[in-house]
């Protein structure tokens, strides 16, 4: 309907060409070297992160970060959580949005406990800006302070906090398996990105998170 559809369609086409390459001449352990290595996909932060107050109700709590360790304010976050049969207020289909997040970086998740739990920064496109910088929307996974993204447990009361990967903008949402994000830092985001995580940062720090 909308230039950006258009190219939000252009865009997953050749993404699908590009990770079906990918796929050919990855290797599993590659993750895992970048993991322990200290490239894209690993957290410069430390500490654990994640705590419990040890009882049965409340909400999951925590702060969102870039990779910088600036606070995300004025970003959104999609939390998923991929439980069969999960169910719950404010959540649909597994998907819970908080659309613009404090200056502090603050989130509140209701109704875990959450199986396997995953979490994306979300920047949306800036009308009438170029394609690579602000144009289209900017995707980034996140990972808690002991390095996962792919999916993790999480209960009623925890305090997890989330930081997004030093990766460039996705224009496209993209799934959280350790081979997917590998081949997207690697191979994909490279060549075929809506611009640096830092250019986003910058957007949302001046104030909205666009769209």
């Amino acid at each position: 309907m909308t230039q950006r559809e258009m190219v939000n369609t252009a865009t997953r086409t050749i993404r699908v060409l590009i990770l079906v390459f990918a796929a050919s001449v990855l290797a599993v352990g590659t993750l895992a070297a970048c993991g322990s290595g200290g490239g894209g996909v690993t957290n410069d932060g430390g500490g654990s992160g994640v705590t419990n107050d040890g009882g049965g109700s409340g909400s999951v709590t925590g702060t969102i970060t870039w990779p910088d360790g600036h606070p995300a304010a004025n970003a959104s976050v999609y939390f998923y959580n991929y439980d069969p049969g999960f169910s719950a207020s404010g959540w649909y289909d597994g998907e819970y949005q908080v659309q613009q997040l404090p200056a502090d970086g603050s989130y509140s998740l209701p109704d875990c406990p959450c199986q396997d739990l995953t979490a994306y920064l979300y920047v949306p496109a800036t009308p009438g800006a170029d394609p690579a910088n602000g144009g289209q929307d900017c995707w980034i996974i996140m990972q808690d302070d002991n390095q996962t993204y792919w999916g993790r447990q999480a209960n009623p009361g925890d305090t997890i906090n989330w930081q997004a990967l030093k990766m460039a903008c996705s224009p496209t949402w993209y799934t959280s398996d350790q081979p997917t994000v590998q081949s997207e830092y690697t191979t994909v985001l490279p060549s075929l990105n809506s611009g640096s995580w830092q250019s986003a940062e910058a957007r949302t720090s001046s104030g909205g998170s666009g769209g």
